[in-house]
């Protein structure tokens, strides 16, 4: 299967290009930079990058001829300085998205996965906030907060329209909060979620001043990755929207836990309170994974201490 990824080169899109050739496939890779510093030397040698802006719809064009794609997964995206940067943000995450989806209808492409984001269902209120937790449906409201949160409605609502009306097999994932190696070698930061795990395993304590009574639906990295895989090459999916995630809620106290079971003598320390990430909106809750069990057959592998374990095995290989 001929498949196109956006931004596969990024902390996400590594394990699905792992992924991909675990199956036999060569993707082809579009990113803005040659970063290969996430990809272990089989992935590398088994793709074929692309040095370019998916917003360049020659350029697009000319890969999808070239390669005869069949499939886009679309990952690209401006995250962190969206908010920073509204236009630019919009430009790339919506506009950018439709002309690819647009492109993709003109050269016959059978699917388009599109990443979305936890963040279209904005701030947990409710029943679905602390302590009650209520796991949220792929029917419930949107209603996104921020710019990020804007430009993933504005992108699954066209992509919805372009498969009604050209036949595109168009298919949104929204992800629970995900954590994964490769943020520090990446982006020079760890966030909450790495601090704990990758100061700790480094024999630094970790002082998180507040947020130990938060529950969050925390996804591993390779769970994505298997399940962005499992849209792509379903044989015929049942919705064109998914949550992906565990299901269950757990704190920041649970991965200290996990962190203990393979580092005894990791020095952790969390306050109490809620909103650990510290966002003006406070997206924790649980995602309904149900839909993508029943539809994608795709089941999280990765329990909190497996996902850990996993993560520091990947972290000393890539030392």
């Amino acid at each position: 299967m001929p498949v196109l990824v956006t931004g596969g080169l990024g902390v996400n899109g590594a394990p699905v290009l792992r992924h991909f050739v675990a199956r036999g496939e060569r993707p082809v890779v579009i990113d803005i930079r040659g970063d290969l510093s996430l990809l272990d030397p089989d992935t590398a040698a088994k793709i074929e990058v692309v040095i370019g802006d998916f917003t360049d719809p020659a350029l697009i064009a000319d890969v999808l001829r070239k390669h005869a794609i069949t499939c886009i997964v679309h990952m690209a995206a401006v995250v962190g300085e969206a908010q920073a940067m509204p236009l630019e943000a919009f430009r790339v995450n919506a506009y950018g998205t439709v002309q690819l989806i647009d492109l993709a209808c003109r050269h016959n492409i059978k699917r388009f996965v599109f990443t979305s984001s936890r963040g279209v269902y904005g701030e947990q209120t409710g029943e679905g906030a602390h302590p009650v937790y209520r796991p949220i449906r792929e029917d419930d409201p949107l209603r996104p907060a921020r710019v990020y949160d804007v430009t993933k409605v504005a992108a699954e609502g066209m992509g919805r329209n372009y498969a009604a009306m050209h036949g595109i097999e168009f298919i949104a994932l929204r992800f629970a909060t995900i954590f994964g190696p490769g943020k520090t070698l990446r982006h020079k930061n760890y966030g909450v979620l790495s601090e704990i795990v990758e100061q700790s395993l480094a024999g630094r304590p970790v002082r998180i001043a507040h947020g130990g009574d938060q529950k969050d639906d925390l996804l591993y990295v390779e769970d994505v990755a298997a399940a962005i895989v499992a849209a792509a090459t379903h044989p015929k999916p049942g919705h064109d929207v998914y949550n992906i995630s565990h299901g269950v809620g757990v704190t920041l106290h649970d991965l200290a836990d996990a962190v203990r079971a393979i580092a005894p003598n990791a020095d952790i320390s969390i306050g109490p309170g809620l909103n650990y990430m510290g966002f003006e909106v406070n997206y924790a809750g649980v995602l309904d994974n149900r839909r993508a069990t029943e539809s994608l057959g795709f089941t999280p592998r990765f329990a909190l201490k497996e996902a850990v374990r996993d993560y520091a095995e990947r972290l000393r290989r890539q030392h």
